[in-house]
């Protein structure tokens, strides 16, 4: 199809969305905030009247002080069956489960009809976790974040994961890309396509899905696993990028990649002895070893916050004081500030995903995430989150995502469970 037919197709296709939302009681705007291989991600609002009208909308954004939502698009016509018979449904499912978090994204409502899926999202406007790490990486000319924020939102990370596993959801792609950030600079968990809802505690699972620099030992040995163990291992790889500005392993093949993980993570000098010793906790080959949920929230280096974590899991979120960082530097809605010479940490892409950025990589589900095809498993690219074009990258290298040529064969034949 030419170019100017394409473009004709599309203002048909979007003038259709604009419709149906508006139907529904949302403005659809034309500003893309996000997109994947089958779905994109619009910024748009809500009338004073659907605000009315759905009860979480109402108390959600009551709190907001504004009438911002983000929906998010799926082609079920363009999408394989498979997703659309499995993998949505579970997304949608998994935040149906974990609704009234904190910590989660929100999902409001959804409608469909022969042609499209809409999922009306909580609007988390400031970006993801990774663009964050990045960007106080490059103002204080130094890798990571401090400690002292480090641990405020990895506590709200655990919180959120917490409250997903005592809900029946392993998330199974935890990664700081599915890690987004508001306007009052509360972290969001997102990006729930290969979640899983057993509700069986520790039930062994066999798809091999999610991005490899995150993913459980086990999981590359292509052995069945437990969800939350798993999750436990992501959480390790998450904070050691936190407090280090880089992955642990950086390997290009899987076995090699299996190696680096069994002499373990390596620190760099002023890191706190207890930060580390959370990390080793965290990133325990044999995944019985692993620090479980409780011990992380008991853990040294998390104190004084156990007490007032778990509570969240029941239902009541902590106050979280706002931290002044350079969160507070960015525009709402506003792409971040070139980085200059300081490194980025690279995004994986994801097979067949499309993005209106030719150069930044980006994440799943609705948010801007060109995952490289062998980062992330064949099984599907559902993607959940949605997140800001527009970061800039860099020449130099030295805090980059490890990069793996080919997932394991099973990987590209597996059956979903």
């Amino acid at each position: 199809m030419k170019g100017s037919s394409r473009r004709r197709l599309g203002q048909r296709v979007f003038t259709e969305q604009v419709r149906e939302c508006r139907d529904k009681g949302y403005l659809l705007s034309s500003k893309k905030i996000g997109s994947g291989a089958f779905s994109k991600v619009y910024l748009a609002r809500a009338t004073p009247e659907r605000i009315q009208h759905n009860a979480k909308l109402s108390a959600d954004l009551q709190d907001k002080h504004h009438a911002m939502v983000a929906i998010k698009i799926v082609s079920t016509a363009e999408a394989p069956a498979e997703f659309s018979r499995k993998f949505l449904p579970r997304e949608i499912s998994s935040l149906n489960a974990t609704y009234k978090h904190l910590n989660v994204v929100q999902l409001y409502e959804t409608y469909q009809n022969s042609q499209r899926s809409y999922l009306v999202l909580e609007l988390a406007a400031r970006g993801d976790l990774l663009e964050h790490i990045n960007s106080v990486s490059a103002r204080r000319c130094c890798p990571g974040l401090e400690e002292d924020e480090a641990r405020r939102l990895f506590r709200q990370l655990v919180s959120a994961v917490a409250h997903c596993h005592s809900s029946g959801i392993v998330h199974r792609d935890l990664k700081c890309e599915n890690i987004l950030l508001d306007e009052q600079g509360l972290l969001k968990l997102t990006d729930f396509g290969f979640a899983n809802c057993s509700g069986l505690k520790n039930a062994l699972l066999s798809t091999f899905c999610g991005s490899v620099a995150y993913t459980a030992p086990e999981i590359l040995m292509s052995k069945k696993y437990a969800g939350e163990r798993a999750d436990l291992w992501s959480l390790g790889v998450i904070l050691y990028a936190m407090v280090t500005g880089k992955l642990p392993f950086k390997e290009r093949q899987p076995h090699r990649m299996l190696h680096l993980m069994r002499r373990g993570p390596t620190f760099r000098q002023g890191l706190s002895s207890e930060c580390q010793d959370l990390i080793r906790g965290l990133l325990q080959l044999r995944p019985d070893a692993r620090l479980d949920l409780q011990q992380v929230a008991a853990h040294r280096w998390m104190l004084p916050f156990a007490p007032a974590l778990f509570c969240n899991v029941l239902g009541t979120a902590p106050e979280e004081p706002k931290f002044p960082t350079a969160l507070d530097e960015v525009p709402r809605l506003k792409d971040p500030e070139p980085l200059g010479t300081l490194v980025q940490l690279q995004r994986p892409q994801r097979p067949g995903a499309h993005h209106d950025r030719t150069s930044e990589p980006t994440p799943a589900f609705g948010a801007p995430r060109l995952l490289q095809a062998h980062l992330r498993c064949s099984v599907a690219s559902p993607g959940v989150g949605f997140r800001r074009p527009g970061a800039a990258s860099c020449s130099q290298q030295p805090l980059s995502l490890c990069s793996i040529s080919a997932a394991p064969k099973e990987a590209r034949h597996c059956q979903v469970k």
